[in-house]
C-alpha cells in the first residue's frame, strides 16, 4: 500500500478488509478505524472546511477513537497530543466565535477581551505550543485547562476592534470572512505536486517559475462542469 494519499490508502484497506475471506485482528481493526474514524471525519472536512471548525473536527477525531482498546489508545493519543494544533487555545477561540450556541460566543469573546487586557510583552515572539489536552472532555472547549495557560489572542482577531468582535457573535453568518481560510492542507499538497512537475519537466527558477504559473493560468481558463452532462455537451458544440 501506499501512504503517499491517505484516502486512497483508506479505500484499499476497505477493499482488501470485503475480499478477505478471514480477516486478521490487525485489518480488522485498521478497517474500523476507517468506518468509525477516518471517513466520517474526512467528510465532516469536506463539508465544513474553514478554520473556524479546525478545532471542532479534532474534537471530533478524539471522540471517535474513544472505541479503540486501552492498548491502541496508547498509540493513538500521543499522536493527537503531539498534533493537535486545533487544540490550541487561540484555534479554540476561534471555534467559539464562530459557534452555533451564542453563550459559546460570548465565552470567547470574553476570554480574548481578557486576553487584550492583559500586560503580556508585545516586543517578544509568542511560542505557539500545543498543551496537554483532555480527552475524556465532553465538548471542544473543554480539550485545555484555561487556568493554567497564559492565554494569547487569535492573530486573526487581532485588528479588529472590540465593537467589531461584539457585532460579529451576536449573529454568526453561514461564512465569516475573516475565517475563510481551510483547516486542511489539501492546496498545500497540490502546490507540492504542481512544483515537483515543474522540477521534472524544466531547469531553472525562472523556467520552474513560468511552468507554474502557465499551469495554474491554464487551469483557470478551462471551463468547470458540475455534470458529465455538460461536458458532454460541450464536445457536441464543438
Amino acid at each position: 500500500m501506499a501512504h503517499s494519499r491517505w484516502l486512497t490508502t483508506a479505500n484499499r484497506l476497505l477493499r482488501l478488509y470485503i475480499s478477505t475471506k478471514n480477516p486478521s485482528y490487525n485489518l480488522t481493526i485498521l478497517t474500523e478505524y476507517v468506518m468509525k474514524v477516518y471517513a466520517p471525519t474526512w467528510f465532516e472536512i469536506k463539508i465544513r472546511p474553514s478554520c473556524r471548525h479546525g478545532s471542532y473536527h479534532f474534537f471530533g477525531i478524539i471522540r471517535k477513537s474513544r472505541f479503540l482498546p486501552k492498548e491502541l489508545k496508547k498509540v493513538v493519543d500521543p499522536v493527537l497530543q503531539r498534533n493537535g494544533y486545533f487544540g490550541h487555545p487561540e484555534n479554540l477561540l476561534l471555534a467559539m466565535l464562530a459557534d452555533d450556541r451564542k453563550y459559546i460566543r460570548e465565552l470567547g469573546l470574553r476570554r480574548i477581551l481578557k486576553c487584550r487586557q492583559a500586560k503580556h510583552n508585545v516586543n517578544l515572539v509568542r511560542e505557539f505550543n500545543i498543551p496537554s489536552f483532555n480527552l475524556n472532555a465532553d465538548d471542544y472547549f473543554e480539550l485545555v485547562s484555561w487556568q493554567s495557560l497564559t492565554i494569547t489572542e487569535p492573530p486573526l482577531t487581532v485588528k479588529i476592534s472590540d465593537n467589531e468582535l461584539q457585532e460579529m457573535i451576536s449573529d454568526v453568518p453561514a461564512e465569516i470572512e475573516m475565517l475563510n481560510f481551510p483547516c486542511h492542507s489539501q492546496a498545500v499538497e497540490r502546490c507540492v505536486k504542481l512544483v515537483t512537475e515543474a522540477s521534472a519537466a524544466v531547469c531553472g527558477y525562472e523556467a520552474r517559475d513560468g511552468f507554474i504559473r502557465s499551469r495554474i493560468a491554464s487551469r483557470v481558463s478551462l471551463p468547470k462542469f458540475e455534470t458529465k452532462g455538460q461536458y458532454c455537451q460541450v464536445l457536441k458544440d464543438n
